[in-house]
């Protein structure tokens, strides 16, 4: 997967010079830095809007109240966020492997949700609908996948499907795809097992935001794979492979790729959705096989793999397909987390033989 062309980055106005390192406007996190950002290096644009007001909180009434109202605003805004962005990822780039604190982190991400969702108030009380606007709430909803803010990746659903594309012209229909395929893809995940809310909004796309035939194609046997609980269909449907085609088809355009390094917010947030419908589906089985087991012997190899199989203990991102599931400990590491969960328990006198527990 190419990853040099990030469509997680900001490239829809000029840039001050943000890839210089000697750039006096050039800001970053330090990783020491309080998680308020008390400690951060201050630049004059971070001073300018770090507590511009919310327009919501303000009404209009606080002095600069309606700051965000303004397009130049907005857009010296976005450059601000950018930073944060940028510095962030310097310290928190996936997969993590910053020492920092979990709090500080969540902080962090906090902070910036919160910061963009000022932006898109802004935005809407002025009306404003372009590209600009897209970029906007496509990167606030990207960000809120990745972050794990559900309440903010649905109300930002909510405005962009289908106001904001449809506001648009000419319609922009190449940037919807990935959009519509990640709102699917929550709808499978916030109210899983029910599939309802993801039928419903197939049918309640306008004919402008359908999608092409391979991703309708993709989404419906995904579906299905839920609902029956085929773990080989969703393994073979989810591929790191296949996430990053799909990704590409339903995302890039000339229009919206850069150079600038970092993750592929796109890919990113796609790959989030599907971890957690992996994760649904891991414990719709597991409960399954609770159910029709009541003991494993993981010294077997056939059992191991079987296992490994049946709950989708897939090795890190991007390398399912490169190593073997009895080379790898996941079935061992599994058992013990529900050992800690009191749902197995260790046989007498062996270390990889587990007796499921029952309730009483």
């Amino acid at each position: 997967m190419p990853t040099k062309h990030s469509r997680g980055t900001f490239s829809r106005i000029p840039r001050r010079n943000r890839n210089s390192d000697n750039d006096p406007n050039n800001s970053s996190l330090d990783p020491s830095a309080a998680a308020d950002g008390s400690s951060e290096r201050r630049t004059p644009r971070s001073g300018k809007f770090e507590n511009i007001p919310s327009i919501s909180r303000s009404s209009g009434l606080e002095r600069d109240g309606d700051t965000l109202k303004d397009p130049g605003v907005q857009e010296e805004y976005r450059e601000f966020l950018q930073e944060k962005l940028d510095a962030y990822w310097k310290i928190y780039a996936p997969p993590s492997s910053s020492t920092e604190s979990n709090v500080k982190k969540l902080e962090l991400e906090s902070n910036i949700l919160i910061q963009f969702r000022k932006l898109r108030e802004g935005i809407s009380s002025s009306q404003r609908r372009d590209l600009f606007a897209i970029e906007v709430y496509e990167t606030s909803l990207w960000l809120s996948i990745i972050f794990r803010s559900r309440s903010q990746t649905t109300s930002i659903l909510s405005h962009l499907l289908p106001d904001i594309y449809l506001s648009v012209t000419p319609f922009p229909k190449e940037f919807s795809c990935l959009t519509i395929l990640l709102a699917s893809l929550h709808s499978l995940d916030l109210y899983f097992p029910s599939q309802r809310s993801f039928f419903d909004l197939e049918k309640g796309l306008p004919p402008p935001l359908a999608l092409g035939s391979d991703h309708k194609v993709w989404l419906r046997e995904l579906s299905c794979s839920l609902r029956r609980g085929g773990y080989l269909q969703f393994r073979r449907l989810t591929q790191h492979s296949s996430l990053a085609r799909l990704a590409a088809a339903a995302s890039e355009t000339p229009d919206r790729l850069s150079c600038r390094s970092g993750p592929d917010l796109p890919l990113l947030s796609f790959e989030m959705l599907i971890a957690s419908l992996r994760s649904h589906l891991r414990l719709s089985t597991w409960r399954m096989i609770r159910s029709a087991y009541r003991e494993f012997a993981l010294p077997l190899s056939n059992t191991e793999v079987w296992l490994s199989d049946m709950l989708l203990l897939e090795t890190e991102r991007g390398k399912e397909e490169e190593e073997d599931p009895r080379d790898s400990d996941h079935v061992q590491v599994w058992f013990i987390s529900r050992e800690n969960l009191g749902e197995v328990g260790r046989k007498e006198g062996s270390d990889r033989r587990w007796v499921v527990k029952t309730k009483k």
